[in-house]
């Protein structure tokens, strides 16, 4: 019986220790985006952020 509990226990360890090894590395920062360059004297510029991407678009 506690050769199964065991067993139980470290498929649990080693599907965790993966997941964890796989996984994003999350972060805080904002995501800075590169400098474009302005054919006016206004550019207007708008982000979405998508998880740990974003989508840029200036105007």
């Amino acid at each position: 019986m506690s050769t199964r509990i065991a067993a139980a226990l470290s498929a649990v360890a080693i599907t965790l220790s993966l997941g964890a090894l796989t996984a994003p590395t999350a972060s805080a920062a904002p995501a800075v985006p590169a400098a474009t360059p302005a054919a006016g004297s206004v550019t207007i510029c708008f982000g979405v952020p998508l998880g740990s991407a974003s989508l840029n678009w200036c105007f």
